[in-house]
């Protein structure tokens, strides 16, 4: 009787199938979390997009935007995102900001909705009427570095978010509108706006 000759995988073989795993697996993984990222970038963007809308549907409305907006320490006046959801429904329910503020000390003080400013908010009681507003998300990097923002765009400096310089990068997500024919707007270093 001959004997069957048995034929396994050799050490060799077995550590090149290894290390081909492992090259995909640190190609993938890396991609994987990147697509997490741009993926919450989009959803801000669109976010962003769904509020201004309703903003514009309101200053058709009342011929002005709403108030500031600061959670939650802000008063009757700097919560300016509930008029859009009561008593008419511009909004049904105000979008969580998917980057929250490192800069809170902890997540019951940390912005669920997103920073918001519409006036000069060194005249209190006087920022009506708003002609523009500046909608602000920390972006990846949890910080908020745009300056003035309850102010807009009165001496607001903007640090905008770049893709390009990474996913993580610094810069805040935003979005602007309406009209304004005075202040002071800086973006990434250079005027855009006052003289």
């Amino acid at each position: 009787m001959k004997n069957a000759e048995r034929r396994g995988f050799t050490l060799i073989e077995l550590l090149i199938v290894v290390a081909i795993i492992g090259i995909l697996a640190a190609i993938a993984v890396p991609n994987f979390l990147n697509a997490q990222m741009r993926a919450k970038i989009s959803r801000c963007h669109a976010d962003m997009k769904t509020v201004a809308t309703a903003l514009e549907e309101y200053y058709l409305d009342h011929n002005t935007y709403v108030e500031d907006h600061d959670w939650p320490t802000g008063g009757a006046d700097e919560r300016g995102f509930f008029r859009l959801t009561t008593p008419v429904a511009y909004l049904a329910a105000l979008p969580n900001d998917p980057f929250p503020s490192s800069q809170k000390k902890n997540w019951s003080e940390q912005n669920p909705s997103f920073e918001f400013g519409s006036g000069n908010a060194s005249v209190p009681g006087k920022q009506w009427p708003a002609q523009a507003y500046l909608i602000i998300s920390p972006g990846p990097d949890l910080n908020e570095e745009v300056s003035g923002n309850d102010g807009f765009p009165f001496g607001t400096t903007i640090y905008s978010y770049d893709p390009s310089n990474g996913l993580f990068s610094t810069g805040d997500i935003l979005r602007m509108g309406g009209e304004w024919n005075s202040g002071i707007i800086i973006m990434d270093g250079k005027r855009i706006a006052g003289r």
